[in-house]
């Protein structure tokens, strides 16, 4: 594997793709913007991070949960140097979607789309946090394993698996940001995502869940636990939410 280090795009650039999205219509559909990115502010180099752009022809563009665990080891495991705080820059994401890895984005998110604008600008650019983490074709897959990572250390694909494995998963654990980037209480949750079938009793359940333990867990240093206490923890929130529902 040849690493090179990854790009970005100028602020002018950038500013100049999100305002010709209706111009550019057709390049997203079936072209592409290899004339644009020779061209000055295209391939800004990252002091931190690189990466093996072959990568790229091993994505699976089907959106099934198989593909979606594949794609996240990919992007995560090969892009090394890479810091949360360097996948909130809306220029690399922007970069890779408009260059290396336009096929896999067109074919992931633009091909069943009447109207390609809205599904470009969404996933073609990254506004904000959430634009990066949950809305980039190639951010939110970094965004995924980094998580996984965090919960699982020991076998990210396992922990990728069990993010993914209802789409409510992941946006109830991501967008409770306090709870799911600390640690001891993150990894807790997987470990119980893998034992209780109850979160599989309804697409709601993790939903009724976090939300208790959001509620639950203000002002504890988990840091400070073991993992039994931090368990014992989390059966009780689990207990709540059950009592919750039944009512």
């Amino acid at each position: 594997m040849t690493s090179e280090p990854m790009k970005l795009l100028s602020a002018t650039v950038l500013e100049e793709l999100s305002g010709t999205v209706e111009q550019n219509a057709e390049r997203y559909k079936s072209g592409s913007f290899t004339d644009l990115a020779v061209q000055s502010g295209w391939a800004i180099e990252s002091r931190l991070a690189e990466w093996d752009p072959s990568i790229v022809s091993s994505l699976d563009a089907s959106g099934t949960p198989e593909a979606e665990v594949k794609n996240s080891l990919l992007v995560f495991g090969n892009m090394k140097g890479m810091t949360p705080a360097l996948a909130r820059e809306e220029r690399l994401w922007a970069r890779l979607c408009h260059v290396e890895c336009l096929e896999y984005a067109r074919e992931r998110w633009l091909k069943s789309e009447q109207n390609v604008v809205p599904a470009v600008r969404l996933h073609f650019f990254a506004s904000g946090m959430r634009g990066c983490r949950d809305q980039n074709a190639i951010g939110r897959l970094w965004w995924n394993g980094h998580l996984a990572s965090l919960a699982s250390p020991e076998n990210i694909e396992q922990g990728l698996q069990r993010l993914l494995a209802r789409a409510n998963i992941r946006l109830q654990i991501m967008d409770r940001a306090d709870t799911a980037f600390r640690q001891p209480i993150v990894s807790g949750i997987f470990r119980l995502l893998g034992t209780e079938s109850w979160f599989n009793s309804y697409d709601a359940a993790i939903a009724d869940f976090m939300y208790e333990v959001n509620k639950r867990s203000g002002g504890i240093i988990f840091e400070a636990f073991d993992e039994p206490t931090v368990d014992l923890h989390l059966a009780d929130c689990l207990k709540f939410a059950k009592a919750r529902v039944a009512t």
